[in-house]
């Protein structure tokens, strides 16, 4: 699954992306970033095909509320089924108040950790660089808070509920920093030793491991059987390389370059959107898997291989440490994990974790 000039034009210019068509009847939804770009675009889709509530998590409440009302505008939908609540994934004191909000929701269906950032300017924000920081610290605290309300939802309505990513095909382009020593968070919260052009790409790698590794977690826990339906369905996906304000952080030389880029090769927000919710409503074969133009792929040897495993179990006891720091309290998923180490059934939940099609 590596990328390819041809993978590209191919997946830029010439997939047919049909439009998506499983129901949300009853559902609730959260999606976050969904006041523009593929939040937003989802968000149209999601009410069309039927969703009770879908709820905008957006880090600004009066830009939130703006999309609401173009939203409602254009779907012609009922007040209740928009709702906008504040979210900012750089503050894990905004991610604890909004878990816990959502976890009094009567029911919660479907979270598409949609919102992230795509940065050329150093900053530090929970101890390490800024896109990592928000792309994967702030996006995994928010989800595992809320783990425990889709499978309550899941086991109490007898339903399949979904925890759906957004990643980026570039996590396979990634490079991976060399003696970066015990704490490659820390490490990475040094300028010196952080290549910006390569942090969005790294952040997605440090992403999709831990989607795979959190769904290792999950899956025995929600059923005794990996095609069983009723459970938590936790998968990933890249959207395409689509016109979605993600860079709107590039300036100086570069922003032309990119402007004339997008201009050429770009899909819409809208096209994007339509992989988005396919993820989000996809059957358990997804479950710890990776979606791409439409398709479930096999991981690459940057995932699977030895060394891909040794990364994967390092970055996600590495994130669990740095979340409950940021959290200040115990996260009750965690000590779920702990529990099946000491029974040794680690290594069959990371097989059943690399789906292949």
């Amino acid at each position: 699954m590596a990328l390819s000039v041809k993978d590209f034009f191919n997946t830029q210019l010439f997939l047919k992306i049909p439009q998506p068509t499983t129901s949300f009847a009853s559902k609730t939804v959260i999606i976050t970033g969904a006041n523009s770009g593929l939040g937003k675009e989802a968000v149209k889709h999601i009410v069309t095909l039927g969703a009770t509530k879908v709820i905008l998590a957006c880090r600004s409440l009066s830009k939130g509320n703006e999309a609401k009302f173009a939203l409602q505008r254009f779907l012609k939908c009922s007040p209740d089924a928009l709702e906008v609540w504040e979210l900012d994934l750089e503050s894990p004191a905004s991610v604890k108040e909004f878990a816990a909000r959502a976890n009094k929701l009567d029911r919660l269906d479907v979270l598409i950790n949609n919102a992230g950032i795509q940065t050329l300017n150093f900053s530090v924000v929970y101890g390490t660089e800024r896109a990592v920081a928000v792309n994967v610290i702030g996006t995994f605290l928010l989800a595992c808070l809320i783990v425990p309300k889709l499978m309550e939802t899941s086991a109490r309505l007898g339903v399949d509920t979904h925890l759906t990513f957004v990643g980026s095909a570039l996590f396979n382009a990634a490079k991976y920093p060399r003696n970066h020593g015990d704490d490659i968070f820390t490490y990475l919260s040094e300028k010196k030793n952080v290549d910006m052009m390569n942090q969005y790409n790294l952040s997605k790698l440090f992403q999709i491991l831990s989607v795979i590794q959190l769904a290792s977690i999950v899956d025995p826990l929600t059923s005794t059987k990996a095609s069983a339906s009723n459970r938590l369905i936790i998968n990933t996906l890249d959207p395409c390389f689509c016109k979605t304000g993600l860079a709107r952080e590039i300036s100086g030389v570069l922003r032309p370059v990119f402007t004339l880029f997008e201009f050429l090769f770009a899909r819409t927000a809208e096209e994007g959107s339509r992989l988005v919710v396919q993820t989000a409503s996809a059957g358990g074969e997804t479950h710890g898997g990776y979606m791409r133009s439409g398709e479930l792929k096999t991981y690459p040897p940057l995932i699977t291989s030895e060394g891909g495993v040794r990364r994967r179990k390092y970055i996600w006891e590495l994130l669990e440490k740095t979340l409950e720091v940021s959290a200040n309290t115990d996260i009750p998923l965690f000590s779920l994990w702990s529990e099946q180490l000491s029974l040794g059934e680690e290594h069959d939940r990371f097989e059943t974790a690399l789906p292949t099609p």
